[in-house]
This record gives C-alpha cells, structure tokens and sequence, in this order.
C-alpha cells in the first residue's frame, strides 16, 4: 500500500479523496451544531440533513454519466469545489433562510454523490488491475480514519471558535480536494456524448451493462438488506438498549467505536489478501453483520454487541475493497462510473427506508422480534447471493465466455 502512494498520480488522487473524507466525516456534527445554534434551531435540523441525504441521490445518478462523458479529473476537482462553495455560504453567512440553507446543502450532497462515482472510476483509470484491491484499501483505510476523527474535529472547532468555523473548514478541505484532483494527470477512457443521446439514456446503457453481471445484481440486494435491515437496526436500536438494558449510553460510543476499529482492522486484511474465489468470505463476512441485531435482541453483557460490531466492521470491509475492485476490474472503463453510480444510488438510497421502517416495526412486533427476524435476513440474504453463477468470483462466467472469441479473433 506504501509503495502504491510513492507513485505521484495516484497519491494525488488519494489525498483529493483523503481531504474529501475528512471534510464529509467532519459535516454531519459541523452542521448540526451549526443549525442548533443558528435561529432556525431543530426545527430546520431534520429539513437541512434531508436536504443533504436528497442532493447525494439526486446527484448520483447523473454524476456516473458526467463521469463517463467528461475527463473525470475535471469532474472531481468541480465537485469539490461545488461543495466547499455551497459549505463556505452557509458557514460564513450568518441568518440565511431555511430554503436557502437546504438549497446550498443539497448542492453540497448532490456534490458527493458524483465525486464518489467519478473517484471509482479514476482510481481504475490510474492503477493496474494486480494493485486495484491495494488503492481501494488505501482509500477505505483514509475514509474510516477520518469517520472516527472528523466529528471529534468538528465538535473541538466549535467549542474553540464558535458555530461557523467548523463548516468553513470542511469547506477548505473540499476545495484543496478540488485542488489536488485538477493535479492529477488526466487519463481514462471517458468520451463525449454522441450525437442526440440523453442522460436518461446513457444511464439506461449502465442498467444494461449492470444486467450483464449477475453477482452485481445479487450484491446490490445484498447491500440493501444489510444498510435496510442490519445498518438502519443498529442506529436505531443501539441507543435503546444501551439505555434500557445496560442504563446508561456509554454502550453507544463503545459499540461504534468497536465498529470503526474493526473496520480498519478489515481494510488493513485486504490490503494485502487476496482470496482466489474472494466472493466467498466477502458475502460471509458482509453476512455476519447480522450478528450486530442479534446481539441487540439477545445479549445479556455489554461486550458482546461490542464484539458483534467489531466483526461487522471487519466484514464490511472483507465485502467493500473486492466488491469496488470487481466493478473497476469487470466493467468497461467507459462504464464504470455510471455503474458506480448505480451501487451508491440504490444501497444508500434504501438506507432511509430502514430508518423510516423499524420504529413501527418494533411497536407492532417487539423489539426482540424486529431485531431477530433482521439479525437473520441480513444473514441469509448474503449467504443466498453465493448461489448465483460468478458470486464466488465476482466475475460472471456469461461474459468470460463471450469474451474468449473476441480475444481470439483478435489474435
């Protein structure tokens, strides 16, 4: 992984991503804070993070077709620089309306959505295939580092120097992001649109080129259980439990944290393991997050939930860097951020669902209930996908086949 950043493109690259993360760990706390001492107070709060969450959808779908037409460093740096402009309005000026706050913010989320499709596609176009697994460890190694620093950051800039300080310095680091990605030599295989072709239809031919690959299509309904069900559990649940079960909310940050070290833990494994039919562990180990609502439901001492997110830390990170390399390895460049783009839209735009779901859930069925029946979805979801043909690989046989005679009539 060292050896990796010691080659100047790609450590450009990853410091663009790396000042990206830190700026977006670092906004959820900056701006709660920020809007809970502004005049709008909690009343707005919900509006302005629904803000956030809608302009990251709504930026992903065509952020993969901005992606794939455009040269993607220039997409990249013009994300960044949109969210630190729309970041810097709100943090510097004080009283805005609640409207124009919501505005600047989901321009910021609509931001991130395409700087995530056009950073995977980038990092294809700028690493081998042999070390794609080692550039997507670095990257989720800078991006779980960050996660854990970047409220702490937020809320230290705060009490030292006051409401919009936070916000402006997330909104520097977004524009050094921008700064750092116009430095990357431009490369890739991005075209320009043809002649009467819309966005709508250009996003159709990723939805082709998705059905091609059958372990995708599994993975996604995967993703989604896990961020529905298993995710959306824990933020939900965790609190409750920690407070009724153990009485006090000390569980909560312990529990997180257990979370994050594993996750680091996993990033640092695949960094360097390279699993021949690397489907296997993958959904294994994005399965055992199911042990994160069982322990919820089940646990009679405080450590086991720690452990269970200890585990599902590691095992998201056993799935996430192959799942990324699969798509940069099997996909066409010219497609890869438009499939990108496809993976974020439809398992974070699920996640909300989860949240919106269990509360009722849980006050129709019971507690314990809710979190079994997710602790076990999660679980046979994932273990299910290794059925279809190519999961074990994240490579669907179909397309290897085709492929061979084009190869051969080539030669």
């Amino acid at each position: 992984m060292l050896t990796l950043l010691r080659e100047r493109p790609f450590r450009r690259l990853w410091l663009s991503y790396s000042a990206s993360a830190a700026a977006t760990a670092m906004m959820p706390t900056a701006l709660t804070l920020a809007v809970l001492d502004g005049p709008h107070g909690l009343s707005a709060l919900g509006l302005v993070l629904g803000a956030r969450t809608l302009g990251f959808v709504a930026g992903s779908l065509p952020g993969g077709v901005i992606a794939d037409r455009y040269p993607r460093t220039r997409v990249l740096a013009v994300s960044s620089a949109v969210r630190g402009g729309a970041t810097a309005v709100v943090g510097l000026a004080a009283g805005l309306p609640v409207l124009a706050v919501c505005v600047a913010i989901g321009c910021a989320g609509a931001g991130e959505g395409t700087f995530r499709s056009a950073y995977q596609a980038l990092v294809a176009d700028h690493v081998g295939k042999d070390r794609l697994q080692e550039a997507n460890a670095a990257t989720t190694l800078s991006l779980r580092i960050w996660l854990v620093g970047g409220p702490t950051a937020a809320v230290a800039l705060y009490a030292e120097f006051g409401r919009g300080v936070s916000l402006t310095a997330a909104a520097a680091l977004w524009f050094g992001s921008a700064l750092l990605a116009a430095a990357v030599p431009a490369k890739g295989t991005a075209t320009s649109p043809e002649a009467n072709t819309g966005m709508l239809t250009e996003f159709r031919q990723g939805l082709v080129e998705a059905r091609r690959h059958r372990w995708f299509l599994a993975g996604l309904a995967a993703l989604i259980a896990w961020l529905a069900l298993g995710e959306a559990a824990k933020y939900v649940m965790l609190p409750v439990v920690s407070q009724e079960k153990f009485g006090s909310t000390a569980l909560i940050g312990l529990a997180l944290g257990g979370y994050s070290a594993g996750a680091i833990v996993g990033a640092m494994l695949m960094s360097r393991w390279r699993p021949r039919r690397v489907g296997i562990p993958a959904m294994i180990m994005l399965g055992s997050y199911g042990l994160v609502p069982l322990s919820l439901a089940y646990a009679s001492h405080s450590w086991m939930i720690i452990a269970a997110c200890a585990i599902g830390g590691i095992g998201i990170e056993v799935f996430n860097i192959p799942w990324f390399t699969a798509i940069q390895r099997e996909v066409p460049g010219r497609l890869q951020a438009r499939i990108s783009s496809l993976d974020f839209l439809v398992s974070y735009g699920m996640s909300p669902v989860g949240f919106a779901l269990i509360p009722p859930l849980v006050s129709a069925a019971g507690a314990q209930s809710v979190l079994t029946i997710a602790g076990l979805l999660v679980m046979g979801s994932a273990l299910a996908t290794l059925l279809v043909p190519g999961m074990t690989r994240f490579s669907d046989p179909n397309n290897r086949e085709t492929e061979r005679p084009m190869v051969a009539a080539a030669g």
